[in-house]
């Protein structure tokens, strides 16, 4: 039994406390989830800056209402982050003012859609009927512990992921994702290069397909199908290191297995070695099953084969 319930209104302070920790712990993992480096500690600060050209310290204190030694101990974090700049009044030079760095403007610019989230989740968190104060912290608690605000977040920020079809503009960021890939846990091998440079010759023109992830407007992820002998070939498959926690891969994996199905193929399959644990994983939980590797295969990486019959 939760000791808080019987506390009653005497434990009001500490239970808003947990409740509060519990929240900011959540957005933390968000971030993390992200790849976003921000506290949200310092959201109140940083939203007061960046909804202003120019503000004072003064200015903050008095729209937050905490004192300015308080808001002072903030700004020096920000800028040792370098989010902000702070430059003279030029009309009281005894006066700072504060704005956002080129750096600030870029997190901004990322945070924003994740914040128009959080804002509705936690809308629909603690937005409900009237009833007592007491009651209503316990019906958000019992929210939380059915499913936390950030698997809410996290749910709804998947949902813009959104897979798109093959375009030429897009040929420098499938070779560079998948060099990046490549360089991380093998070496990229001549066949690798050869494609890479020339994916609308070696895929496209070969009648292959070409599949990108799109998030908030910039591509993340991409994954190929390539027209071999004995089927197509799964392959090519890279997600940016920045956006891992959004289940990219599983989408890409979903839309070709959902392609080559619409396409009336009989089975697909790819290649992949052993110490690449979670994709292999990832490959068997969708129905991929090993196979013999023949001798000749053309990736020295390759210790596995595996085909999905559809």
């Amino acid at each position: 039994m939760d000791k808080f319930l019987e506390l009653k209104e005497l434990g009001f302070g500490s239970r808003m406390k947990r409740l509060s920790d519990t929240l900011m712990r959540d957005v933390k993992k968000v971030y993390k989830s992200l790849y976003i480096d921000f506290d949200p500690y310092l959201f109140p600060i940083y939203k007061t800056i960046s909804d202003q050209d120019f503000i004072s310290v003064g200015e903050i204190s008095e729209t937050l209402q905490i004192t300015q030694p308080a808001v002072t101990q903030f700004i020096n974090i920000l800028t040792k982050k370098e989010l902000i700049i702070v430059s003279p009044d030029e009309n009281d030079k005894r006066k700072k003012l504060i704005s956002l760095s080129d750096k600030g403007k870029a997190l901004k610019d990322r945070l924003n859609p994740v914040w128009k989230i959080m804002q509705e989740e936690l809308t629909s968190f603690i937005d409900r009927e009237p009833t007592s104060f007491m009651n209503h912290i316990r019906l958000t608690e019992q929210e939380q512990q059915e499913k936390s605000l950030y698997e809410r977040i996290m749910t709804r920020i998947r949902e813009n992921v959104e897979i798109i079809e093959y375009s030429s503009e897009y040929d420098h960021i499938f070779h560079d994702l998948n060099i990046e890939w490549l360089e991380k846990y093998f070496y990229v091998e001549p066949h690798d290069k050869e494609v890479l440079e020339n994916p609308k010759t070696y895929i496209i023109d070969n009648k292959g397909y070409i599949f990108f992830a799109r998030f908030n407007g910039e591509i993340v992820g991409t994954v190929a199908l390539i027209n071999e002998k004995e089927c197509y070939e799964l392959s090519k498959m890279a997600v940016s290191p920045k956006y891992q926690g959004l289940k990219i891969g599983q989408k890409l994996m979903d839309k070709c297995i959902q392609f080559s199905k619409e396409q009336g193929w009989e089975k697909i399959m790819l290649y992949s070695n052993r110490k690449l644990t979670p994709a292999i994983n990832l490959y068997r939980k969708v129905g991929f099953a090993e196979v013999e590797l023949e001798q000749d295969v053309y990736y020295e990486r390759a210790d596995i084969k595996m085909v999905l019959t559809l």
